[in-house]
């Protein structure tokens, strides 16, 4: 049965028993994840961390012809000042208290009629809040009420912020309402390009990745990141998908699959040699284009290989921190410029991305893994233990490593994707190293006795 006969996304832990507490090893972790369910554990200290409604605005607002709606109080309206500098704008309901008792209807038709006559958008998205999934506001009947009028649709996204410690799960929510409500259910015959899933992904990693397709003269749509309605509408027309990022974006290609009958083209991210490589390949072999593709893979490896040097990291000891289903491909990438991978982290592990566990054999079962949503300490205190010389990041705020004296490569906003990505990538951390000496000149933030703790002294065994 497709998950899309549920009126809404299941989250990370009901889906897939995610878990996003744990600190321990890796020889741990494969012990932890090993049944067909994963042990739940109960943080009793936690830190700053982002939710699945920041990650439903976040690719939301990279839909170029769509308005997005925050339903709730004046905080959470203001999810999209990161954005402010992009010149990117939402509406907030900024709803108040009198609003929490008696209702924000009147607020939320009023914000869907003024996007509508404000941006002329293609689509309206709603999305929720705390506030409202506690009050149980009845955003279905605006919806009911106004989509006649506006002309568009209007879709609600139905996060909460509360109920899943698994960001990514608002990437599945927003996934199942695209599905759901915007992508065509009936398309007359496939046409001749492919999705190419993408929710986190910087521009200059899809860059990265498009060259290569643009040299293989494949035709494609990016979906949900930096496309238009008309190609989420268009995405059950496509001759396959490939997911640039497994954990974050196969929901969307397995139902595509299952519901529109759109090939899923099973790959691992397109990062380091390998990882390109076998994302290239795989494609390539579904269209049809092998010997094109084999040819343009060994020329550019051959060439970029020259450039590269495979002692940057000798005796460099190396902490990871990315989503689960990167690591092997990044650990890989390190191991093979010389370094030691001492300590991995990820927001979390769930019954999908375990099997990224499988190949990562070539590190010692002692390495280190924080499994958390946030949680710097934690990490701060594995850096030190490890005696990690870099610490690299796809996530902000990174700061506390080099407090730390550790060299900070944070890879955000840098292209680590494709071909492209193995040269920045490699460069960006011999920069980094050149600073290393700057970095241990730094006071740790924490103090020595509380860098003695267990890893795990904040973390319940049980469930309560």
């Amino acid at each position: 049965m497709s998950f899309l006969d549920e009126r809404k996304a299941l989250t990370r832990e009901k889906r897939l028993s995610a878990l996003s507490h744990f600190h321990g090893t890796l020889e741990g972790l494969i012990d932890e994840t090993s049944g067909t369910e994963i042990k739940q554990r109960v943080r009793t200290l936690s830190q700053i961390h982002v939710d699945e409604t920041i990650y439903a605005f976040n690719v939301l607002s990279k839909i170029e012809d769509a308005a997005i709606i925050v339903n709730g109080s004046v905080g959470c309206g203001n999810l999209g000042l990161s954005h402010a500098d992009e010149g990117f704008g939402w509406y907030s309901t900024s709803l108040v208290e009198r609003d929490t008792i008696l209702g924000g209807d009147d607020k939320l038709r009023e914000a869907v009629l003024r996007a509508n006559e404000e941006k002329h958008p293609k689509a309206i998205f709603i999305i929720g809040t705390p506030v409202v999934a506690i009050n149980n506001d009845d955003i279905n009947s605006v919806i009911l009420e106004l989509e006649d009028e506006v002309g568009v649709p209007i879709i609600s996204i139905y996060t909460d912020g509360f109920k899943s410690k698994t960001p990514v799960t608002g990437y599945d929510i927003v996934t199942h309402s695209l599905l759901k409500y915007l992508v065509d259910k009936a398309p007359e015959e496939k046409e001749d390009f492919i999705n190419v899933v993408s929710f986190s992904e910087s521009v200059e990693d899809l860059g990265a990745v498009v060259e290569s397709l643009k040299e293989l003269k494949i035709d494609y749509h990016i979906i949900p990141s930096f496309s238009s309605i008309d190609d989420i509408k268009a995405a059950s027309r496509a001759k396959a998908t490939v997911v640039l990022n497994p954990e974050e974006g196969e929901y969307l290609a397995k139902e595509l699959e299952e519901v529109f009958d759109v090939p899923y083209i099973v790959s691992e991210a397109p990062i380091g040699f390998r990882g390109t490589k076998n994302f290239l390949l795989k494609l390539a072999a579904f269209l049809g284009i092998e010997d094109k593709a084999i040819e343009y893979v060994d020329e550019v490896e051959a060439e970029l290989t020259k450039s590269l040097s495979k002692d940057a990291l000798d005796g460099k000891n190396i902490f990871v921190d990315a989503s689960f289903s990167k690591i092997p491909a990044l650990t890989r990438f390190f191991k093979y410029l010389g370094g030691t991978v001492v300590g991995i982290g990820s927001p979390f592990i769930d019954l999908e991305n375990k099997k990224q566990l499988s190949k990562l054999d070539f590190l010692s079962k002692g390495t280190t893994v924080v499994i958390g949503n946030g949680q710097y300490f934690e990490k701060a205190n594995a850096l030190t233990k490890t005696e990690t010389d870099i610490y690299i990041s796809e996530f902000e705020g990174s700061s506390f490593a080099a407090d730390e004296g550790v060299a900070v490569v944070a890879t955000k906003n840098i292209a680590t994707f494709g071909f492209k990505g193995v040269q920045v990538l490699h460069d960006t951390i011999l920069k980094a190293l050149r600073f290393s000496e700057v970095a241990a000149l730094n006071e740790s933030r924490y103090k020595a006795t509380w860098k003695k703790k267990s890893g795990n002294w904040y973390v319940k065994q049980e469930v309560s």
